[in-house]
């Protein structure tokens, strides 16, 4: 019986190249956006891109730092949620920060070129 999960399952595409470091090892950042589609009760066609905050870790690291802006990946992780405290003009605010930390990263072929093909690389997820 499983008591809890935190589980993310996304495919989207890369808003600009992942962010690198000169630690091969060290965190990957990135964002990818997905995009839910519909007709309306009008018949017009509606959008909604969300963008997610994405950050890897350890050997996939080296895999996603190889990702470039464009890139239409599938990716599983968990949800991190990172709050803090920021005072503007004496008014403090709290904010918050959404962010999946990958365990799966399988880079597929865009919509419009189907015979591109998939490379993928898993890892267990250890997290620093």
């Amino acid at each position: 019986m499983i008591s809890d999960l935190n589980r993310v399952v996304l495919m989207g595409y890369l808003g600009a190249d992942a962010a690198k470091d000169k630690n091969p090892d060290a965190p990957i950042t990135f964002s990818i956006a997905t995009t839910a589609r519909w007709i309306d009760k009008a018949g017009q066609r509606q959008s909604r891109t969300e963008w997610h905050n994405i950050v890897v870790f350890n050997k996939l690291s080296r895999f996603a730092a190889k990702l470039k802006k464009g890139d239409r990946v599938y990716l599983e992780g968990e949800l991190r949620t990172s709050k803090w405290e920021k005072t503007i003009g004496g008014e403090t605010l709290r904010l918050i920060r959404y962010e999946v930390y990958a365990s799966q990263i399988d880079r597929v072929a865009k919509a419009e070129d189907p015979e591109d093909d998939a490379t993928s690389q898993e890892v267990t997820p250890t997290y620093a």
